[in-house]
């Protein structure tokens, strides 16, 4: 079991079509106007949850942050999780947040979680993750320095992440589909026992067994 990592010092902000609202790292929650969201985001890094989609609804194009998303993929590289907050938080195991203001408590509480794994002993993804942890840091990703500070520097040079998993190929195109032209006596004889009991059906038109019968003298003739 991991211990729970350092409290955050940053605050997380969500934002949805009913309103945006910004949860600080000693729990209170309130709802703020688009321009104070804006001005927040620019001076101090935020939690986020999808950030290009937080940028679009605030307006804000140039908006970057700490996303969550983007710290699940370095935790739990190459694992699907739906990009939205009840799907972090049912893979997390965090329960479902209640409105909006839940969420933005939730984004704080998420990102507390992702990084107590990196001190997880039994973390599956641990080989490797210090080194990435560098390249990104050269790389200047936002969540660089916070997740150094929860992984020790391995003794010995560990292997890439990635290199443990099986070589994959591309696979060769699919055979394109033949044509197939069936023996019309052939076909006859294999339906012959099952329009025949069809055909004695009271309930089945005498109409329908004599057009069945016209379509194939018709096919025939176009050949």
């Amino acid at each position: 079991m991991a211990d729970m990592a350092p409290p955050l010092a940053f605050p997380a902000l969500h934002a949805s079509h009913a309103g945006i609202w910004i949860a600080s790292p000693d729990g209170e929650t309130r709802r703020v106007g688009k321009a104070e969201a804006v001005a927040r985001a620019a001076e101090t890094p935020m939690i986020l949850l999808n950030a290009p989609l937080v940028a679009q609804r605030l307006g804000y194009a140039e908006l970057s942050g700490l996303d969550l998303l983007e710290l699940f993929a370095f935790v739990h590289p190459a694992r699907f999780v739906v990009p939205t907050a009840k799907g972090l938080s049912e893979l997390l195991g965090l329960g479902e947040p209640t409105g909006d203001e839940a969420v933005a408590r939730l984004l704080v509480t998420a990102a507390q979680t992702l990084l107590a794994t990196l001190t997880d002993a039994v973390w599956p993804e641990r080989e490797g993750a210090w080194d990435a942890a560098q390249a990104l840091a050269r790389l200047r990703w936002p969540w660089a320095r916070v997740v150094a500070d929860q992984l020790p520097r391995p003794e010995q040079k560990e292997r890439w992440l990635f290199s443990k998993l099986p070589e994959w190929e591309e696979a060769p195109p699919r055979t394109p589909p033949r044509s197939v032209v069936l023996d019309r006596s052939a076909v006859d004889e294999q339906l012959a026992p099952a329009d025949r009991q069809r055909c004695r059906d009271p309930r089945r038109p005498a109409r329908l067994c004599r057009q069945r019968g016209a379509y194939f003298r018709s096919a025939d003739a176009q050949r």
